[in-house]
């Protein structure tokens, strides 16, 4: 096509018109072969995609079996036109001088026939295979059709039976929905009926319950009658039980109130009057062994009694005393020296040893004439080595010069008299005198033959814990079977003054 354009353009202008014309008209029957030609291909690629359907690659087929037969023909009208063309531009050339020029142009065509029929034969070969294919795609078309009328009939076949048996589920769907509307009027028949009796038993209760609650109401009635009568009652008898406390109540404060002295306590300077001793509330006992919590105990009375008045005596209180510590005493004593308000000791019945000492010591002391009192040189007991027990040795006996030295002053004597003499009454050097006999030795400085104790404001059977003076006495029996009791120990300068024939109370 090329060559052919070239030698075209470059004949253009050393041909004549005329054999121009021709010329054109053999270029234009070669492009028409062309397009056939390009024409066939594209319809062949056509049925090449739908290989997948049988009846559009038929038509494909026979479509481009068409084209192809067109294309030949024209083709040939081609051909032949160009070998006109050609003939004439021969004989227009055999007249003109350029033969080179013509035999250049009839080598071209030549070129151009051999091509076409390459063109053709191919366009053979495609259409052969087309028609090929055409056949193979006419079987498979019929043999298609006979499995879609042989479907077709089966489906047929089984849109009857399903209409078949559709028409029978709508048979037996009919019957069982005028089953079940005949069955739903019957249960509603029923239902109207189990309806209606119970309508009549509401009925029935409204009216029993009508019956049972006037029948509660009337009994309601009855017990809001009897619950107000006892009503009544209770705070009749709660009326009665209040006056009844109240009396009680009223017993018991006037107990309390005749076992406690209305009068407020009086106080006087001159306690001691032709034997008679007046004892305050200001008093602190003072009994049994003398350690650091007796000290404590008397000391706070003590401060105590003077931050609540300094004009009236504080009395001390010795019913019972064997003495006890050194150092707790000497507390006692010096607390007594240190009181603005003066501080009597009273003895009844025995003191001894530091109890002694502060009785003797005291600012003012007053005795029964019967109690005792008993004066001695202080005790030492320890363990160490002889060098530890000297030096113990001076320290009691610094202490008994310090204790003992105000005694013996008191007395008007010396400290080796006071010690001599203690020796000479008894061998033990326990100095013990009666008190009647103590006032002699300036040990005490009053007998007392009676004691007014203003202290005693309430009755001790109410107010304190149960007397000390219940003994509990166990019997037992001795080795012969002899049934006895053992008395209580006796302290030291006492006795017992009973009368026992049987031998029945015993002493330990």
């Amino acid at each position: 096509m090329t060559q052919t354009q070239a030698s075209i353009s470059k004949d253009r202008n050393s041909t004549s018109p005329h054999y121009m014309n021709h010329f054109r008209t053999a270029l234009f029957a070669l492009i028409i072969t062309f397009s056939a030609s390009h024409l066939s291909a594209d319809t062949a690629n056509k049925a090449a995609e739908s290989d997948t359907d049988p009846q559009a690659k038929a038509e494909t087929a026979s479509v481009e079996n068409q084209d192809t037969e067109h294309a030949s023909e024209t083709a040939d009208a081609a051909d032949a036109e160009a070998s006109e063309t050609a003939t004439e531009a021969t004989e227009t050339a055999t007249d003109e001088p350029e033969e080179a020029v013509v035999d250049e142009a009839e080598e071209q065509l030549k070129a151009l026939r051999k091509e076409r029929e390459l063109l053709q034969l191919e366009n053979a070969v495609h259409q052969e295979r087309l028609q090929a294919e055409l056949r193979d795609l006419s079987e498979a078309r019929t043999r298609l059709e006979a499995e879609n009328t042989f479907e077709r009939a089966r489906l047929e076949a089984e849109l009857r039976d399903r209409r078949l048996q559709l028409e029978r589920l709508n048979v037996e769907i009919e019957e069982s929905t005028k089953a079940a509307q005949l069955a739903g009027t019957l249960r509603k028949i029923e239902l109207d009926a189990e309806l209606e009796e119970l309508r009549a038993e509401e009925e029935r209760l409204r009216a029993a319950n009508a019956v049972g609650q006037q029948r509660l109401e009337s009994q309601l009635s009855a017990l809001r009658l009897i619950d107000a009568e006892l009503k009544m009652e209770r705070q009749e008898l709660e009326m009665r039980l209040a006056r009844v406390q109240a009396e009680v109540q009223y017993r018991e404060v006037s107990d309390v109130y005749r076992d406690r002295l209305q009068e407020r306590p009086s106080y006087t300077k001159d306690v001691f009057t032709n034997g008679r001793l007046q004892i305050s509330d200001r008093r602190i006992p003072l009994n049994g062994p003398i350690w650091g919590g007796t000290a404590d105990h008397i000391q706070k009375r003590i401060d105590f009694y003077n931050n609540q008045s300094t004009e009236y005596p504080i009395f001390i209180v010795i019913d019972y005393s064997p003495g006890g510590s050194v150092m707790a005493g000497y507390r006692i004593l010096k607390s007594m020296e240190g009181s603005q308000a003066p501080v009597y000791v009273v003895v009844r019945s025995f003191a001894a040893s530091m109890a002694a000492a502060i009785t003797t010591l005291s600012e003012r002391s007053f005795a029964y004439p019967n109690a005792i009192i008993l004066h001695h040189q202080v005790m030492w007991g320890g363990f160490g080595n002889l060098t530890q027990q000297r030096e113990r040795l001076r320290e009691t006996e610094e202490w008994w010069q310090r204790l003992a030295t105000p005694i013996a002053e008191k007395m008007g004597i010396e400290l080796d008299e006071f010690i001599k003499l203690m020796y000479e009454r008894f061998s033990d050097g326990d100095w013990r005198e009666f008190a009647d006999r103590a006032v002699e030795l300036n040990w005490v400085d009053h007998i007392v033959e009676e004691i007014n104790e203003k202290s005693i404001d309430r009755n001790p059977d109410r107010f304190e814990l149960p007397s000390a003076y219940a003994l509990d006495l166990e019997e037992r029996l001795d080795d012969k079977g002899n049934p006895y009791v053992r008395l209580p120990r006796l302290a030291p300068f006492d006795y017992y003054h009973l009368y026992n024939p049987d031998g029945y109370y015993r002493d330990r």
